[in-house]
């Protein structure tokens, strides 16, 4: 499906390309809890906070979520591994919401090409941030 799909990551999207592929499964765990299986493959691009520009972003994960009738569970089944997590059990569950929360769970907070990476602004480019209130008082102090 189209990254703009989900309502949420379509806000963090530089462009709409790309695809969010997903899978989900009910299981029971070894405790015979109920549970999904979520297993995304997610290619789509963000903006880069240094340069501005497109970050293509490619991530593949699997987590396991158990179903949790009360809510004091919760904490000790999200302490047993890193790709279990825990969410309380709802009578109806929005599959699309779900994959939403998952794929912003896995973007980066601060996206950013690798060092040096990032494409210099073309020579003669001006600088469009605006100039300091501070800097103007202090040409003014100066006359």
């Amino acid at each position: 499906m189209s990254p703009a799909c989900l309502p949420r990551l379509a806000r963090e999207l530089f462009d709409e390309q790309g695809a969010v592929d997903y899978a989900v499964k009910g299981l029971l765990t070894h405790k015979d809890e109920p549970a999904l299986r979520v297993e995304l493959a997610v290619d789509l691009g963000v903006a880069c906070q240094r340069c501005m520009e497109r970050l293509p972003l490619k991530l593949d994960v699997a987590r396991t979520l158990v179903l949790s009738r009360h809510l004091g569970e919760l904490d000790s089944v999200a302490d047993e591994d890193d790709d279990v997590d825990a969410i309380p059990l709802v009578p109806a569950l929005d599959v699309m919401d779900l994959i939403d929360q998952e794929v912003m769970l896995l973007l980066p907070i601060a996206p950013r090409h690798a060092d040096g990476a990032c494409e210099a602004r073309p020579e003669g480019e001006v600088d469009s941030t605006p100039a300091s209130p501070f800097s103007v008082l202090s040409q003014l102090k100066r006359t």
